[in-house]
């Protein structure tokens, strides 16, 4: 997807769609607009119909080159194949040995003897 580094102009050149239906959907609400400044209902009633058009229009452009974006993403590629497996066998004996050694699992600080927890596991034993 494009990332909030690229200036609005990369962004109108690449996405044409969006300030095209932008710039339509407020001049059909400018139209809408002088239909009711003129007192013309068949005019306002248009321009309102033109803007819901002009919105859902704008609104799937903005879908589509959304999911476009994303399924040509290079980066994303290349994260995914940056992404090393997991030696499971290895954190299991390095969780054991921190866990033989008296120490909390995750700050690796020495367990306090007090904690509550450290009192229920030894009353479980």
């Amino acid at each position: 997807m494009a990332g909030s580094s690229k200036s609005i102009s990369d962004r109108i050149r690449d996405e044409p769609l969006v300030p095209l239906g932008i710039a339509a959907t407020i001049g059909a609400f400018v139209f809408a607009s002088w239909g009711l400044y003129r007192n013309n209902p068949r005019n306002m009633q248009l321009g309102m119909r033109g803007r819901v058009v002009m919105q859902g229009l704008t609104i799937g452009a903005l879908a589509w080159y959304g999911l476009y974006a994303t399924s040509n993403d290079t980066a994303t590629k290349e994260r995914r194949t940056d992404i090393r497996p997991i030696d499971w066998e290895r954190v299991e004996r390095e969780a054991e040995a921190v866990e033989k050694a008296g120490k909390d699992l995750l700050t690796g600080a020495k367990k306090n003897p007090s904690s509550v927890f450290a009192n229920e596991a030894e009353t479980k034993k």
